[in-house]
């Protein structure tokens, strides 16, 4: 009984592989149906949500030089009309206003030092002039009633000593302008510096009464990001007039969406897009493409990978669920064709002279000539050459045996 069965089982063997040496290899090439009905393209990619509108957040006024975070609510938190939201440090405002102070009452200390300097010259030269001015009353009064009873001598040094005494006063007089003007000078040079410092003690006080920021009216409180990506933090440093963080308009809401700058062709503004928060997957928005950047960008540091920016306006709004910052996925219909034919891009073959497909007519593999529509990145319509119910192979046969 066991050799029957033995027997048995090698007959079956020998069966097998006898059928499997009769096989052509024809029929080991897969084929598949053309498809035949409604042929889409549809891209997906990956983004967040934002308001379409906000109100901007920057350093407060008062000085132009950069500033640095001292404090700042957390992010994506509930804010009221006139809190606190962010603070920025003010030690170096601090600083400078004593140390400006200090070279306030230096320049002060050194006008009042000119002023007495003035002072004790304009006295000393006084006393001089107070003593020429007697000496010259009495070379005035000096008269040669009997003029021989002077020699010639005396009555010519009597006349250049009135005269000598009269050009030591014009003298003396000029000096005390000249001591005026200088004082006046030196002052002027004193109070330009003490109007720089001035000015630098008012831009300090600016920025040590200006170190708050304040809500301007309720919503969420969202960090801004810079080119790279990156958050603005506590202990960012950031210049007069960027913007340090947005209160969203939460009544309108769209998706920001980056897409592979090779993926991209075939996107334009009006394209209809199914965006999907991630969180909520069982509540798609529906939304039109508002917006597409002019060029690609890389989205990481150091990364060379390019992508469009691609902004969809959502047409619903909801505080409730909606927020910014929700990271989101999305299907955007670049086309959509009714009645189409369409086959795998892996059943399409191409060199210089078209594109072809291998079609199976009865028991051969037939070489058929075809023309393209639209491609997507799995299938691809074709236009010509194809018809509804044929067969085509997904990889080329052996040649040999067609």
């Amino acid at each position: 009984m066991r050799r029957l069965f033995t027997r048995l089982i090698a007959a079956v063997f020998i069966a097998m592989v006898l059928a499997n040496c009769g096989q052509s290899g024809l029929d080991k090439v897969e084929t598949v149906a053309v498809g035949n009905g409604v042929f889409e393209i549809t891209l997906y990619a990956k983004g967040e949500l934002q308001a379409a509108e906000s109100t901007p957040i920057k350093p407060p006024a008062g000085s132009p030089n950069p500033r640095t975070i001292e404090w700042m609510v957390e992010d994506n938190s509930w804010v009221k009309k006139g809190d606190s939201v962010a603070r920025f440090d003010a030690s170096s405002a601090l600083r400078g206003t004593e140390d400006v102070g200090i070279e306030l009452s230096k320049v002060d200390i050194q006008v009042l030092a000119k002023q007495r300097e003035l002072e004790r010259q304009l006295g000393e030269l006084g006393n001089e002039l107070e003593l020429v001015d007697v000496e010259k009353l009495m070379a005035e009064q000096f008269t040669f009633d009997n003029e021989l009873a002077y020699s010639r001598h005396e009555i010519i040094d009597a006349m250049r000593d009135k005269e000598l005494l009269e050009y030591r006063s014009g003298h003396l007089e000029g000096k005390k302008g000249t001591y005026r003007e200088r004082e006046g000078a030196e002052v002027a040079v004193l109070s330009a510096v003490r109007a720089t410092q001035e000015s630098k003690f008012q831009e300090h006080k600016s920025q040590l009464d200006n170190s708050e920021v304040f809500a301007p009216h309720d919503g969420f409180f969202v960090y801004e990001k810079t080119w790279f990506g990156q958050k603005i933090d506590i202990g960012s440093t950031v210049f007069p007039g960027n913007k340090i963080a947005s209160i969203p308009n939460l009544d309108r809401m769209e998706a920001v969406l980056y897409v592979l700058e090779t993926e991209a062709v075939g996107v334009v503004e009006g394209q209809q897009t199914l965006v999907t928060i991630d969180s909520y997957p069982d509540k798609p928005l529906s939304g039109k493409i508002s917006k597409i950047s002019a060029t690609a960008s890389p989205i990481e540091r150091n990364s060379p990978v390019k992508y469009f920016k691609v902004t969809v306006s959502l047409e619903l709004a909801d505080p409730d669920w909606i927020t910014p910052e929700s990271q989101v996925s999305a299907s955007i219909a670049i086309s959509r064709i009714e009645n189409a034919i369409f086959v795998p891009n892996q059943a399409i073959f191409s060199d210089a002279s078209g594109d072809w497909v291998f079609v199976r007519e009865g028991g051969d593999l037939v070489r058929r000539e075809i023309q393209l529509g639209l491609r997507g990145a799995n299938r691809s319509e074709i236009l010509n050459g194809l018809d509804a119910d044929s067969k085509i192979a997904l990889f080329p046969p052996d040649q040999d045996k067609i």
